[in-house]
């Protein structure tokens, strides 16, 4: 079998406190953040992670870190003054979450130069991507990730309307990237008038939404692949969407990394890596928080993984 490749990612991290009972307020904690999600399932899967984000000076920011080295994300931290930032999730009676983010850090991220070197696979997204404090940074990446010829893939993840400004930087991103993964929310908040002819028609190579319960599309070239949701008990949906875009890159990466494995994907294959993701992120809808069942993740590795 093929050596995995190593996989560098770059979002946020911060911690999710998820509401438990409101007289008075309680709330579960764990270490979370969109790209930082899907680098924990990668991790599991046995892939070789490098990890790029922030964290603060506090006692909070210390655990974070601790908690990253445990779960093997080998992470890449510019330290700020300051506290960890929060993230207060509220869920609905279907298990969807509502967020109320806090995010103190104010100095530009810096990342460390020359830390992509072998990697075959970079992937990054949601807020950390549309700041403008982050934005160079993330940028620096991008570039040196283009010039070690890894596939580059963005997620969005929108949390509302994006101002004109962070729609320039997303457009940006669309020139550059080989994979997109979107949510079909993020596509209305993007292209309202027609938002599934609009992805169709952007430049990256591979287009992949998500359609909550209904499954997932993804256009290919001139191609086009649906596969449907996988039905379970749902606890909640938090980082359901973080994990599709792991158990995604996990199939298209298994024969190694680099832009090519694109260039050699037919259609049935794609097939195979949407359901494949699509399970997985089914999978995360089973427990609470942004985590995966033991069991489960075995039986998945057994099915998709295997050979």
């Amino acid at each position: 079998m093929v050596e995995k490749p190593a996989i560098a990612l770059v979002g946020e991290s911060l911690v999710d406190l998820v509401l438990e009972g409101e007289s008075p307020l309680t709330f579960t904690g764990s270490l979370g953040g969109s790209v930082l999600n899907t680098a924990t399932v990668l991790a599991r899967l046995g892939y070789p992670v490098r990890f790029f984000s922030e964290v603060g000076e506090d006692w909070l920011s210390a655990w974070s870190e601790a908690e990253m080295a445990r779960r093997g994300l080998n992470p890449k931290l510019r330290r700020h003054p300051g506290p960890m930032p929060l993230a207060l999730v509220r869920l609905d009676p279907e298990g969807n979450a509502r967020y109320s983010f806090h995010r103190p850090f104010q100095a530009p991220f810096l990342p460390e130069a020359g830390a992509l070197r072998g990697v075959g696979a970079f992937h990054f997204g949601s807020l950390f991507a549309l700041e403008a404090r982050t934005a160079k940074g993330v940028a620096a990446l991008l570039e040196e990730a283009a010039r070690a010829g890894a596939l580059l893939s963005y997620d969005p993840n929108l949390r509302g309307l994006p101002s004109p400004e962070e729609r320039a930087r997303v457009e940006a991103y669309l020139g550059r990237v080989d994979l997109l993964k979107l949510s079909l929310e993020d596509a209305r908040l993007l292209f309202p008038e027609a938002p599934l002819e609009a992805v169709r028609r952007l430049p990256p190579r591979l287009k992949v939404l998500t359609l909550g319960p209904e499954g997932a599309l993804a256009f290919l070239g001139e191609g086009e692949v649906r596969v449907p949701g996988v039905r379970v008990r749902v606890v909640d949906t938090v980082g359901a969407g973080d994990t599709f875009t792991a158990g995604l890159l996990a199939l298209l990466l298994r024969r190694g990394g680099g832009r090519g494995v694109l260039e050699g994907l037919d259609l049935e294959g794609l097939r195979e890596a949407l359901e494949a993701a699509v399970a997985l992120s089914a999978l995360a809808c089973t427990v609470r928080g942004a985590g995966l069942p033991e069991e489960g993740l075995a039986a998945w590795r057994a099915r998709w993984l295997a050979g």
